[in-house]
């Protein structure tokens, strides 16, 4: 097996582990600063300090009536996420599986928590396509490393002693 072909799947899908190194990165941070500062928040929009536009003040109060506990739960979920991108970044399958768990768990803490109206079919969509994604190639990767093995098995079975 070429190793060339190896490195331009291994390429690829560290293309796209950057861009949910990104999503979940960002998702991380997020999270964690409203779990952190969602009293203050609420506080500082109870008392009217914060002026905001009309159509911004539906998604605030929303908001504000979400749970901490759905922005520590989500915070965590996506810090899972993130160590099981650094272990497919290291091409460990054992990444897959975690980051295909966190990703369905905060699916599922959303509908718990905000309920089945607040589950955005885009966000349903984009999860199933990453998981999709990084099980072909982690399974292509797989198989070209099994691949690899055999061949170089092969080779020295043929050598002469």
């Amino acid at each position: 097996m070429d190793d060339k072909v190896y490195l331009a799947r291994r390429r690829g899908l560290r293309i796209v582990l950057v861009l949910s190194f990104i999503g979940s990165g960002l998702s991380f941070f997020s999270y964690l600063m409203m779990s952190v500062g969602l009293s203050g928040f609420q506080a500082m929009y109870s008392s009217g300090q914060m002026v905001l536009p009309g159509e911004m003040t539906v998604f605030v109060e929303q908001l504000m009536e979400t749970p901490r506990s759905f922005f520590v739960c989500s915070s965590l979920l996506y810090a899972m996420s993130l160590v099981g991108l650094v272990m497919m970044w290291n091409v460990r399958r054992n990444g897959f599986h975690m980051y295909t768990m966190a990703q369905l768990l905060l699916l599922l803490v959303t509908v718990l928590f905000l309920g089945r109206e607040r589950l955005a079919l885009g966000d349903v969509m984009m999860t199933l396509l990453f998981v999709v994604y990084y099980f072909m190639a982690m399974r292509q990767l797989d198989s070209l490393k099994q691949q690899q093995t055999a061949d170089e098995k092969i080779d020295s079975d043929n050598t002469p002693q």
